[in-house]
């Protein structure tokens, strides 16, 4: 039987245990910074996808791409690359909607397992 706080990690944090030295707080603040981003970056998202913000949503992909890397979430970094390319070079897109709610999802679900795995930061 699959229990689904088993399942397997999106994401990896060897990049920040190299670039802190293994600081566990270096890494425990990153996460905190992360989750306020992608709170932001899913709120912004919805409301860019309401008005139409083309701009808006290119802007958010293009910020979360640093983060995305540094916890290595292949997915999700592929998906909000499409985003930002579809909004940079193919506004009226239909796959737009698409990969801003792939990418969302694939947040959404990066979120929760930070959360769940970093359980005790504020």
């Amino acid at each position: 039987m699959d229990n689904p706080d088993r399942q397997e990690k999106i994401y990896n944090l060897i990049n920040l245990e190299e670039i802190s030295g293994g600081s566990s707080e270096f890494i425990e603040q990153m996460i905190i910074l992360f989750l306020d981003q992608a709170d932001n970056t899913i709120k912004g998202m919805e409301k860019a996808m309401e008005t139409g913000n083309i701009a808006e949503i290119r802007n958010l992909a293009h910020q979360l791409k640093p983060s995305v890397d540094n916890i290595r979430v292949e997915e999700l970094g592929k998906s909000i690359r499409i985003v930002e390319d579809l909004a940079e070079n193919q506004p009226n897109s239909s796959e737009l909607p698409h990969y801003v709610s792939i990418s969302m999802d694939q947040l959404r679900e990066l979120v929760r397992q930070l959360k769940r795995d970093f359980s005790g930061l504020a």
